[in-house]
């Protein structure tokens, strides 16, 4: 009996001691509390990772992890290859679902405005829609989680929609969410914390746009000057002060800090350069798109 007692014992010890499992048997997003450590996650399925507090972007082997600023001037993150440019984000739900259909249904609408051709397709986690334009496909997947909805907003070209499409999955399925217990909006964007280095490459990235964009106005006072002086000029007409210059620049100029926002061991691959007012440009839209 004793000795018995001592296996059963030394059986315990064994179990007690083994390291837990990093890596749910289940395809995310994953809500962060079911992932203790989110750093041996990554590491096991050999991504790269940043942690933003709200989210965590796992970067897969082969890709590059950017940041640029969106219409308002927020920072947004992007996991980029030469295929595709995913652009995970979250947001604060009620406890109901139903968050992500009301979301597809107002993308719907506001793509078909902006001319988009539109559909829905069925994909592994439901509703993913999929707007084409001339020379761009947009596509967002998104789920419902534990009070909280995220997705993944997927830009390509035509010829690249398939190849993108799975690239934006597979970044999907291994993000992790943390929610928070204070109260939020249902529909909010979670807040990010975004890691010193990386916001002071934004703060420069801003100044220099608005530095070029006021250089820029200055420029053009000074050629729509010279020519309110010459025979028939328009004179001040259409003028732009360098400081409605510089706040344009701050807003639209899409801030590409990119090559120095870590991606934890990621190899790196060419970033697809950002067309400001081409189609993709446009399925890319405001914000609230």
């Amino acid at each position: 009996m004793f000795g018995r007692k001592k296996s059963v014992t030394g059986d315990r010890v064994a179990a007690a001691t083994e390291p837990e499992a990093t890596v749910p048997t289940t395809d995310g997003p994953h809500d962060r509390s079911v992932v203790p450590d989110a750093a041996a996650y990554y590491a096991e399925l050999g991504y790269g990772h940043l942690d933003l507090g709200a989210m965590v972007i796992g970067v897969p082997k082969g890709r590059e992890l950017n940041v640029a600023l969106d219409p308002n001037g927020q920072p947004e993150f992007h996991v980029v290859t030469s295929v595709s440019r995913v652009i995970p984000r979250a947001f604060a739900a009620p406890k109901s679902p139903g968050q992500w259909r009301n979301m597809v249904t107002s993308m719907r609408e506001q793509l078909e405005q902006q001319g988009a051709d539109v559909s829905i397709h069925d994909g592994p986690w439901g509703r993913e829609i999929v707007a084409e334009m001339p020379g761009a496909v947009f596509r967002a997947i998104g789920v419902d989680g534990d009070r909280w909805t995220t997705e993944v907003r997927v830009m390509a070209t035509p010829e690249n929609v398939d190849s993108a499409a799975e690239e934006g999955r597979e970044v999907f399925k291994h993000l992790l969410i943390r929610r928070g217990d204070g109260p939020m909006p249902a529909g909010e964007q979670l807040p990010l914390t975004i890691p010193d280095e990386i916001q002071q490459a934004l703060e420069k990235a801003r100044a220099q746009a608005a530095a070029q964009q006021q250089s820029q106005a200055y420029q053009q006072q000074m050629a729509a000057g010279a020519q309110g002086k010459a025979p028939g000029g328009g004179g001040a007409a259409g003028r732009q002060s360098p400081q409605q210059g510089a706040q344009q620049g701050a807003q639209s100029s899409a801030a590409q800090v990119g090559d120095t926002a870590p991606a934890n061991d990621a190899d790196g691959a060419g970033t697809p350069p950002r067309r400001d007012g081409s189609a993709m440009d446009r399925l890319r839209g405001s914000d609230d798109l």
